[in-house]
């Protein structure tokens, strides 16, 4: 069982908002069944995707962090993004490739699993950013290069950092 609830708000700033992403989620079953715990950790985009840039967004991304490397049976996720306004390039390119803006995020985050048992409750934070480039190819391919960077502490390893690459293709 997984819900979540996502708001945000436009700042004064033009094109500036700021978000809050909240999810929660109960498994039942055997705690050493691999299949009755949630998994999260890391950007989790691919080298080369089809989907939205920014998975951090997602409930059981948490950048920072290996993929899969924070696990338990019930879990409390809340992540707080800071959209700022895009970089605009003007005459950067030629008709057949282009660039259009660099769209910066900056996000942090606070994941607490098994919070309602005491023997395995685990508090993990991460604060990061992202940089996703728009360019457009043969006048009509759009296309998103992402990179990001972030920190995760208080993980099952301490503190530890990722650095993602990603390009979105179409």
């Amino acid at each position: 069982l997984r819900g979540g609830f996502d708001f945000g708000v436009m700042l004064p700033l033009p094109h500036t908002s700021i978000w809050m992403y909240n999810a929660a989620g109960w498994s039942g079953g055997q705690r050493r069944n691999t299949l009755a715990n949630y998994y999260f950790g890391g950007f989790q985009n691919n080298y080369v995707d089809n989907q939205d840039p920014k998975h951090y967004r997602e409930y059981d991304s948490f950048p920072g962090f290996g993929i899969d490397e924070i696990g338990g049976q019930t879990f409390v996720k809340s992540t707080l993004e800071l959209n700022l306004p895009p970089w605009r390039f003007e005459n950067v390119g030629s008709p057949g490739f282009y660039l259009g803006w660099v769209r910066p995020a900056v996000f942090s985050g606070v994941l607490v699993t098994d919070p309602g048992n005491g023997t395995y409750r685990h508090t993990s934070r991460d604060v990061g950013f992202q940089l996703d480039l728009i360019f457009t190819v043969l006048n009509h391919l759009p296309m998103t290069l992402s990179t990001g960077y972030a920190w995760g502490f208080g993980g099952p390893h301490g503190t530890s950092t990722e650095w993602m690459l990603s390009l979105k293709i179409l």
